[in-house]
């Protein structure tokens, strides 16, 4: 069995490896002066980063089967993740073969990314009914304030300028206009990046003291968190009708680095120690 050196070790190397990641690719990309080369590298290492992602989670199905009380668990997060990396792969198609920018505009690529979610809070619902939620007022009491402080700012966020309003200078009779769908399905985003952060920061409060099991979970949640004020800033961009790739594909990049960090411990350790113990079942029963 891994001691408690080594898991440590090894998630201060994970660590590091994913910060200074992050740092460097974030980093190179704000310092590319042409806008057109920017965007295409920042589609070109989102896609990247997911698509490492995607290999981690369907490795991790692929070594625990679908049996077991997680085999449902990984599924579920292999499928999320694989959607949004097919939505991502679709706006590095676009972006460079049809010469389209589709991150500015609603398309059928957001099925994929909606569906996503679908599957994502699948997974977390999954795991939630493998644990033992012992703090109930506590967690509910967490949950409530998240709950009630996500809607308060994302309301004020969303509230357009009363300035901008009365002064009738600023529109702009030349600007696209912003479609009711459009804001609709754009702002589900939000709504949806809280069906991920509730059930996630419910499993942080009831095993945070499982130090193994916890790692992934502090990961996973972190990635989701960068996602949730990712999709934040866009929204907010978009209804203000200036919606933008940068910085904000910055936060998607990070989303997925520190996903793969939390899917590389599930396949190191997790995963590993399943079946390692499902095969010293084996060789006892033969």
């Amino acid at each position: 069995m891994t001691n408690e050196a080594d898991y440590k070790g090894v998630l201060k190397y994970l660590v590091i490896f994913m910060l200074c990641s992050i740092l460097v690719i974030d980093v190179s990309i704000a310092l590319i002066p042409d806008a057109h080369i920017q965007h295409g590298f920042a589609i070109i290492s989102l896609n990247t980063a997911a698509a490492i992602t995607t290999i981690l989670a369907i490795i991790a199905v692929l070594r625990h089967g679908l049996g077991g009380k997680h085999g449902k668990s990984y599924l579920f997060l292999t499928i999320g993740i694989a959607l949004w990396f097919v939505a991502d792969a679709g706006i590095l198609y676009s972006y460079f073969v049809m010469h389209i920018d589709e991150f500015k505009k609603i398309t059928i690529l957001d099925s994929f990314w909606l569906a996503g979610y679908v599957f994502l809070t699948l997974h977390l619902i999954s795991i939630i009914k493998t644990i033992k939620i012992k703090k109930r007022s506590i967690t509910a009491s967490i949950l409530l304030a998240v709950v009630m402080g996500f809607i308060i700012v994302n309301i004020y966020s969303m509230l357009p300028d009363s300035d901008f309003i009365l002064d009738n200078s600023n529109l702009d009779p030349h600007s696209e206009i912003i479609e009711l769908p459009d804001v609709v399905i754009t702002v589900l985003y939000p709504m949806l990046d809280l069906s991920l952060i509730v059930p996630s920061i419910a499993i942080l409060i009831n095993i945070y003291k499982d130090y193994r099991h916890s790692v992934p979970w502090v990961l996973a949640s972190t990635s989701l968190l960068v996602n949730a004020i990712a999709d934040n800033g866009y929204t907010i961009q978009y209804i203000d009708g200036a919606a933008s790739a940068m910085p904000w594909d910055l936060f998607y990049i990070a989303d997925f680095i520190i996903m793969s960090g939390a899917l590389f411990w599930y396949n190191k350790y997790h995963i590993s120690e399943q079946i390692l113990k499902r095969n010293e079942r084996n060789y006892i029963d033969e």
